[in-house]
């Protein structure tokens, strides 16, 4: 069985606060023969929007393909990141929004693999799922270290 190639990584390791402007800059426009870039940044564009319409405020953490230097990247990941205070404020909407983004996978369609997560540093398990959650993000499938794209949500700016 081949291994895929693994491409260089736009961001170094760690987190980047962002925006989608930005992120459009770093992973489409500096790509103008890509025919998957312009198609992915559309999907984020939309997850990011439908979370602003949500009104949850969260972070969303960016990476795989799209974040490499990977000409046409078939996919990448969004983990939607909450604190538990802010879990348990949720209105019913919201909740159901939060609930449908973590179990309805996008991948088929959109070429996204989205999560959503929970963490607050008073649980008992933080130290493992902050780790775990850390080595899915920022470690390629050839073990390199990878940069996480960070998005405030909702923005206040329209996106």
């Amino acid at each position: 069985m081949a291994h895929e190639k693994s491409f260089p990584a736009l961001l170094p390791m760690g987190f980047h606060q962002t925006d989608l402007k930005a992120l459009d800059r770093l992973c489409v426009e500096y790509f103008p023969t890509s025919t998957s870039r312009p198609r992915l940044m559309n999907t984020l564009t939309t997850v990011v929007s439908l979370i602003n319409r949500a009104s949850i405020p969260a972070r969303l953490w960016i990476n795989g393909g799209l974040l490499t230097e990977e000409p046409d990247p078939g996919d990448f990941s969004a983990t939607l990141v909450l604190v538990e205070s802010v879990f348990l404020g949720l209105s019913a909407d919201q909740r159901e929004f939060f609930d449908w983004f973590r179990t309805e996978s996008l991948y088929q369609q959109y070429h996204c693999d989205n999560y959503g997560m929970v963490i607050d540093a008073d649980r008992d398990d933080y130290e493992l799922m902050q780790t775990y959650w850390m080595r899915q993000c920022r470690f390629d499938r050839g073990r390199k270290s990878r940069g996480i794209a960070e998005l405030l949500v909702p923005s206040l700016a329209r996106s």
